[in-house]
């Protein structure tokens, strides 16, 4: 019997942007998987180890179903650096106009902003040199044909996936990505 797959979801910043998220992320049910998003609050003073308990602990409760996890943009390096430490419960993980590289090439009112996030970014580069070539072929980048805020090379990893789809910019690009792209979104994850 093929196990069920549950996307844990990892939302970027703009915290504002959380019930949009679950209204999208709850139509992805109808593709076929299991959907929960732990909530960031990238803005709240809190430390980058209390953030990926949550999602650590959200993993340690999905039991007998594949796990895939999902970052956007700055939730992909907290995606990515939880993956490299529990690939042998995570089946992949996926980032949509992820950033997971360039810690350097974040401006410093973002980090400013939203404390934990320059810790997301350093854990996540560290992250990839600890995986395998495997390992990093269970990694996809969904990416648009064009990204102002995240650009397209800083969302790779060596030797990962790489999916792109027919979109332009940032916000716009994760909304479809949410949206009208969440089929092909899903079936990629249920591939992993």
């Amino acid at each position: 019997m093929k196990r069920h797959t549950h996307i844990i979801y990892v939302p970027g910043l703009g915290d504002r942007y959380d019930p949009l998220r679950r209204a999208c992320l709850w139509l992805w049910r109808l593709y076929g998987v299991r959907v929960t998003m732990v909530p960031m609050q990238w803005t709240r003073d809190e430390e980058y180890v209390d953030k990926r308990m949550r999602v650590e602990k959200m993993l340690a409760e999905v039991v007998s179903e594949r796990v895939v996890l999902v970052g956007e943009s700055a939730g992909g390096s907290m995606a990515l650096s939880v993956y490299a430490t529990h690939t042998n419960v995570v089946a992949g993980a996926m980032t949509l106009c992820g950033k997971n590289t360039r810690s350097d090439n974040v401006a410093p009112r973002i980090y400013a902003r939203n404390p934990a996030f320059r810790e997301s970014m350093l854990q996540a580069e560290s992250s990839v040199r600890a995986l395998s070539k495997v390992q990093r072929g269970k990694f996809v980048s969904v990416v648009p044909l064009y990204d102002p805020t995240v650009p397209v090379q800083q969302t790779l990893i060596p030797d990962c996936q790489k999916m792109t789809l027919l979109a332009v910019g940032h916000l716009l690009s994760i909304l479809a990505m949410l949206t009208i792209y969440g089929p092909l979104v899903t079936r990629r994850a249920k591939k992993l």
